[in-house]
C-alpha cells in the first residue's frame, strides 16, 4: 500500500485548520462563561428590583464583603449586564467567522 506524502501548503493547512479549531474552542468555553454570568446578573437583578432602598446590601470584592446601596449594585449591575452583552455580541460574530474559515478549510483539505 502506497502512502501519500503531504505537499508542505497542505501541512500548513492542516497546521492553520488545527489552530482555528483550537481558537474556536477557546471561544465557546469562553461564550459559556459568559452566558453564566449573564444568567447570575440576571439573577441578582431580579433579586434587587423591588428592594427597599434602606435594605442592606453586600457586594463582594475578592474575598472581602461591602456593604453598599441598593441603587449602587442595580447600577453596578446595569453596567456589567451592558459590558457583558458586547463581549457576548462580539464572541458570537468571532464565533461564525471561524465557524466559516474552519468549513472553508476543511473543504479544502478534503478535496472539495
Amino acid at each position: 500500500m502506497a502512502t501519500q506524502q503531504l505537499t508542505p501548503e497542505q501541512q500548513e493547512d492542516i497546521q492553520r485548520f488545527n489552530q482555528l479549531v483550537q481558537q474556536l474552542e477557546a471561544i465557546r468555553m469562553n461564550l459559556q462563561q459568559l452566558e453564566l454570568e449573564k444568567r447570575d446578573i440576571e439573577i441578582a437583578l431580579k433579586e434587587t428590583k423591588d428592594m427597599d432602598p434602606s435594605t442592606a446590601v453586600y457586594r463582594s470584592a475578592g474575598r472581602l464583603l461591602f456593604q453598599t446601596k441598593v441603587e449602587d449594585v442595580k447600577k453596578l449591575l446595569a453596567e456589567q449586564q451592558e459590558k457583558n452583552e458586547v463581549k457576548i455580541t462580539s464572541l458570537t460574530n468571532r464565533e461564525k467567522k471561524l465557524v466559516a474559515s474552519v468549513k472553508e478549510l476543511q473543504d479544502k483539505l478534503m478535496g472539495k
